[in-house]
């Protein structure tokens, strides 16, 4: 038996706002070992547009539905399997395809959500929460982590890194462009503007650093790793400026720990027991107030262009929630 669902897709690769639209697409009853998500809604991130642009098309199919992260109930499975998976609410992780009505995937990328996180914090427990604990697990452990900075500090998982930072005593230095466009500033120990220069200045003046969370890459991100202590370490996790973190950083700086860090590799190489444990602490910090994801509006898959909009040109203000 076939359905149909509704899907925001690309069928070539170009400019997200040019190539997407939302269409009618047919659908089918799940194959064996597969479930079909009904999706209650998924977030924009700047990441779930690059595939879109054609950055990754050696591994990118198309036509190509965007939205990595989001949460869902099960509404069906393959004949003859469990059916008590129905009804249960999910973050089907794994693969794109948060954007339509229906998301089909294996019954193993589905992780249960514990009942009292709501909706709004289940759909952002993915990508920026876990790639916040990820990094801050592997990297803030050494006790000679004393100071680390954190770019692009007005962004949502920059709340989420500095929350996690303090926690374990390190002092928190922000890089943004517009320090009064940061939620809540209060959180760190120092805001430096990157607006209109001087600000690599600004940082060595406050003593060293340690460690470093650099999502914006280019020459920002190589600046940054310039102003690390010997033998600190710079982690890179995002491409922000559309530039690559310049070659020549590894030979003026061989003393630095570079780690270029992706979620996806960490998620696709581990088993799913301990990915089961890595969304258990990342649902405790939700519970706990560590995570907290504001959300800026909640816009139907016909919007989704405004809710691309809003998601670029006001990011500062929250996530943009996609919602079938």
């Amino acid at each position: 038996m076939s359905h149909s669902r509704r899907a925001v897709l690309a069928r070539e690769f170009g400019p997200p706002l040019e190539v997407l639209n939302l269409e009618t697409v047919a659908s089918s009853v799940p194959a064996a070992g597969r479930v079909a998500v009904r999706m209650l809604a998924s977030p924009i991130n700047p990441s779930d547009l690059i595939p879109v642009t054609g950055a990754y098309r050696s591994r990118t199919a198309l036509p190509v539905v965007p939205g990595f992260e989001g949460v869902g109930v099960i509404s069906a499975v393959h004949p003859g399997e469990d059916a008590t998976l129905i009804g249960r609410r999910v973050l089907p992780v794994g693969s794109a395809g948060g954007w339509q009505t229906v998301k089909e995937c294996p019954v193993d990328w589905c992780i249960p959500v514990p009942e009292e996180v709501s909706e709004e914090q289940a759909a952002t427990a993915y990508i920026n929460p876990l790639t916040a604990l990820r990094m801050v697990e592997t990297h803030a452990v050494a006790p000679h982590v004393r100071t680390a900075v954190v770019n692009a500090g007005g962004s949502a998982i920059a709340q989420v890194l500095v929350r996690l930072l303090r926690g374990r005593g390190i002092r928190t230095i922000g890089l943004c462009r517009q320090p009064g466009s940061v939620a809540d500033a209060s959180l760190f120990d120092a805001l430096i503007p990157t607006a209109g220069g001087g600000w690599e200045a600004r940082l060595a003046r406050l003593g060293p650093v340690d460690l470093a969370f650099d999502c914006v890459g280019g020459a920002e991100g190589a600046a940054l790793a310039g102003l690390l202590r010997h033998g600190g370490t710079l982690v890179h996790y995002g491409l922000l400026s559309g530039r690559p973190l310049p070659p020549s950083l590894w030979r003026h700086r061989p003393d630095l720990v570079i780690d270029l860090f992706r979620l996806r590799g960490w998620v696709h190489t581990v088993g799913r027991a301990e990915l089961l444990a890595a969304f258990d602490g990342v649902f405790e910090l939700v519970r706990t107030g560590v995570v907290r994801t504001r959300v800026q509006e909640r816009l139907p898959l016909a919007e989704f262009r405004a809710g691309l909009w809003l998601a670029v040109e006001h990011s500062s203000r929250g996530k943009v929630l996609l919602c079938p």
